[in-house]
């Protein structure tokens, strides 16, 4: 090969190539490879499955139970890594306001609640964000969150984290702050935020392992086919 029917390419991902490159029949890959999705129309496939199929054969049913399952553990890990991140905001926002309040307690000093409100305020809003989105989840929950006259419904979570900011709110509303009744609402709001991450990383994790299961299952009876 002569030096002007070489080829240098650069992939952009750090490998380097000179020289005649043929990728027929597949991918050249060098450290990252694009991959396309496609949409798969489920509709479409179970109903070609039944034409070709007969009537009492259980296999289109059996792929569109499995194709719900798969719906029903993303949907579910969706949703607990995104309680896990809310809560997460709201613990990283608390940290400031928390040592705070632990300094006032062990000082004493008299405490003027318009400053404090000020390093509180981002963690109010962060529990706020959570709630909203409470309103709105399908899987992790018997019923979503609601307030309304006749109460708090919803999970144990969000009305938990809900009666605990409330507690924080009553404390810091008027003048002078009682830093002892600060303190106890404090950490009954941090306690109750740590022990429902745990709760919501311990949820992440089972979702995950049944998703992977499930896949293992499917992926496994594909790898049976191919050596049929």
């Amino acid at each position: 090969m002569s030096d002007q029917d070489s080829q240098e390419i650069q992939t952009g991902g750090g490998a380097y190539l000179a020289g005649d490159v043929d990728i027929e029949g597949g991918d050249f890959v060098g450290r990252d490879k694009i991959i396309q999705h496609y949409q798969l129309d489920v509709e479409k496939l179970v109903n070609v499955l039944r034409e070709a199929l007969p009537d009492d054969d259980p296999m289109p049913q059996h792929l569109l139970d499995t194709l719900h399952q798969f719906q029903y553990f993303h949907t579910r890990l969706h949703e607990w890594k995104e309680l896990h991140n809310g809560i997460n905001d709201i613990t990283i926002a608390l940290g400031q306001f928390l040592r705070e309040v632990e300094r006032l307690d062990i000082s004493q000093e008299r405490v003027v609640a318009r400053s404090l409100s000020r390093l509180w305020r981002p963690v109010a809003q962060k529990v706020t964000i959570l709630l909203d989105w409470a309103t709105t989840i399908k899987f992790i929950a018997e019923t979503p969150f609601s307030q309304s006259e006749s109460g708090l419904k919803g999970p144990k979570w969000a009305i938990e984290l809900h009666v605990a900011r409330t507690r924080v709110d009553e404390c810091l509303h008027g003048g002078d702050v009682d830093t002892h009744l600060l303190y106890d609402a404090t950490y009954d709001f941090d306690d109750a935020a740590e022990r429902h991450m745990y709760q919501a990383d311990k949820q992440l994790r089972q979702a995950a392992g049944e998703l992977y299961t499930l896949s293992r299952i499917v992926l496994g009876s594909l790898a049976h086919e191919d050596h049929v």
